[in-house]
């Protein structure tokens, strides 16, 4: 099988800018891609594209693979976002949307090659790459991202996870679904999240973007992280998820608030897990906090989730949360990439976390 990167594209499929009035078009394309309904695609693309506070009249939306018959193939689309270190605040593009329908999949190279152009005038980055797209990063000469080869799962609730389980070792849904699971050889995998109640600990829920700007989390930071001003954080979590929250945590660990976010999408075959996804923890606590962090979201979200999810985590705070009953599950690949070939980055110190770009949208 040949290589993505080098695979020759089908003979006159021709690539063009994404133009705002193609939007309802390019909708159409995506909701056949990935089965979802057309009016919800156009709404997440419309507020992706259009109202990212970091667009910029010089920032493209993207571009498509077109057929000669003028019908959409491919698409690319770019996600701009404002990162900080230290004083210093830059544009980095990420990559979203990366889409080639099966008769033109050869393309994908040429798109990803146009998309790659960018790094002239900025860093790019993509973090929701998958086996595939990742042999172009790798390709091109970009580097993974520290610690986003794995998540870290919490389970607080096992019957929807075992059933997942069990259907991907083959095992009859309505079986599965049966009180059998209990007895089932994959039940020992069971493990109880051991949290600690001798401290306390609590969660704030946040109402609005001016609330955050309130938390006293805005110094210059020492790594590479995305910038967390008013308007993104508007935009990110105010405007159009619905299952997102925004919350401060407190504790005697930390003189002063954390800012979490989490927000909620159905997983599993059957979309039976309701996990928590953990979007944001900044700045980034020490490692038992994390911990007291785990069990605030555990003793708040129950009933309401199933697992309590955890990516980017550090090798310290992986070691924590496995203590307490977390388990690491490893990607093929690590699910985000860089490339910064003009060198414009100014620190390989990265914290990247699942609400930046359109790891977790």
């Amino acid at each position: 099988m040949k290589d993505p990167a080098t695979a020759a594209p089908p003979a006159r499929v021709e690539i063009v800018a994404i133009a705002e009035s193609g939007l309802p078009e390019l909708s159409r394309f995506v909701a056949e891609q990935t089965a979802a309904s057309l009016d919800s695609v156009e709404a997440r693309l419309r507020w992706f594209l259009l109202q990212n506070p970091a667009r910029e009249d010089r920032t493209p939306l993207g571009w498509e693979l077109r057929r000669p018959d003028g019908g959409l193939a491919g698409c690319l689309l770019c996600g701009p976002q404002l990162f900080r270190f230290r004083q210093s605040t830059l544009l980095l593009m990420g990559s979203s949307t990366f889409y080639v329908d099966a008769a033109h999949r050869g393309a994908g190279g040429m798109l990803f090659l146009q998309y790659s152009r960018l790094n002239a005038k900025w860093p790019l980055f993509g973090d929701s790459t998958n086996v595939e797209s990742a042999g172009l990063w790798k390709a091109r000469g970009a580097s993974p991202i520290p610690n986003a080869d794995h998540e870290l799962l919490g389970v607080l609730e096992w019957k929807p996870l075992l059933e997942e389980i069990l259907i991907r070792r083959g095992m009859n849904p309505g079986v599965s679904r049966g009180t059998s699971w209990l007895s089932s050889p994959f039940a020992s995998v069971y493990k109880r999240l051991l949290f600690s109640h001798s401290e306390s600990a609590d969660l704030i829920l946040l109402e609005s973007a001016e609330q955050v700007l309130d938390l006293p989390i805005h110094g210059p930071p020492e790594f590479l992280t995305g910038a967390r001003d008013g308007a993104y954080v508007h935009w990110r979590y105010f405007i159009r998820d619905k299952m997102a929250e925004v919350l401060a945590f407190r504790s005697a660990k930390s003189s002063d608030p954390i800012l979490v976010t989490v927000n909620q999408r159905p997983r599993g075959y059957r979309g039976h897990i309701r996990p928590l996804n953990v979007l944001d923890v900044y700045p980034p606590p020490k490692p038992d906090v994390y911990r007291l962090i785990a069990g605030a979201l555990a003793e708040r979200y129950r009933g309401l989730a199933d697992v309590i999810v955890f990516r980017g985590q550090n090798p310290a705070c992986q070691t924590a949360l496995c203590q307490i009953g977390f388990m690491r599950r490893p990607f093929d690949v690590p699910c985000a990439w860089t490339l910064d070939k003009s060198h414009l980055l100014p620190s390989a110190d990265w914290y990247l976390v699942p609400a930046d770009g359109d790891w977790i949208l």
